[in-house]
């Protein structure tokens, strides 16, 4: 998504971790979130509400970026919530699941792992909601979350404050290239973690050929529309995905030198 991933409090959580980035959001296109961890971890998937759970495919063991239909969804598990609504969980790990069909669970029941099967790109989850009329509606409201301006970094949870007329708060918003007392303290973070604080966008530590995988390492927005306006900031003209841009793409991150949208 446009600027970055989405970072956020949730009041109900679907990682078990309670750690959750949006790295993919809902639009017109893309009718569901992606989900991942922001350390980075492969974290339990559980269930958003009570509900029983209709379908649960456990039996793919790797991706497919040729697959139709439901089997786009690798490893997932669809949830018929008390509420009335449906809820999907995919591209789950190999094996990891651990409901059956026609079982009824509770709001918080482990029900797999994060994983990377079927027409997946980097080990993620894609999260779908439907309401009761079959309409693919945004997840955010159910998990009914509460956006955060700052950026949530890991665990530590480092944060800034709103601005407020208070000089307190100004000095909560210092650009992280001064010199104050906390960037100091944030310098522990590695550059790969706060390269969207800056200018550039930076993966030095990601060493295979994926642009796509490369930008997921740094919890930024892999999708090809995010990537077609990266293209277009760093002067990759009518990006089509083709190997020889992404090359250049990935080589440009790698380097730091990526200009970030």
């Amino acid at each position: 998504m446009k600027g970055g991933d989405l970072h956020l409090e949730m009041v109900t959580h679907v990682l078990e971790s309670m750690n959750e980035v949006v790295t993919n959001n809902y639009d017109s296109e893309h009718k569901a979130i992606d989900i991942v961890a922001g350390d980075g971890s492969e974290p339990n998937i559980i269930a958003l509400q009570n509900g029983t759970v209709i379908t649960a495919v456990n039996n793919i063991k790797g991706t497919n970026h040729k697959s139709k239909g439901l089997d786009t969804y690798g490893n997932f598990v669809k949830i018929k919530q008390d509420d009335g609504k449906t809820a999907l969980y995919a591209h789950m790990k190999y094996g990891s699941v651990k409901v059956n069909k026609g079982e009824y669970i509770e709001k918080g029941t482990v029900i797999g792992t994060i994983g990377e099967t079927g027409n997946a790109y980097g080990k993620h989850l894609h999260l779908e909601i439907q309401n009761e009329n079959k309409i693919k509606e945004n997840p955010l409201n159910t998990l009914n979350s509460k956006t955060n301006t700052s950026n949530k970094l890991d665990k530590n949870k480092i944060t800034e404050e709103k601005s407020s007329t208070s000089n307190s708060s100004v000095q909560n918003h210092t650009n992280p290239t001064t010199t104050n007392n906390s960037t100091t303290q944030n310098s522990q973070i590695s550059n790969d973690y706060t390269s969207y604080q800056s200018e550039y966008l930076k993966a030095s530590n990601y060493h295979h050929g994926s642009i796509v995988d490369a930008l997921k390492t740094i919890n930024v927005d892999s999708s090809y529309n995010y990537r077609k306006k990266l293209a277009h900031k760093n002067g990759i003209n009518n990006y089509r995905g083709s190997y020889s841009q992404n090359v250049k793409m990935l080589s440009l991150l790698k380097e730091g030198k990526l200009k970030k949208v």
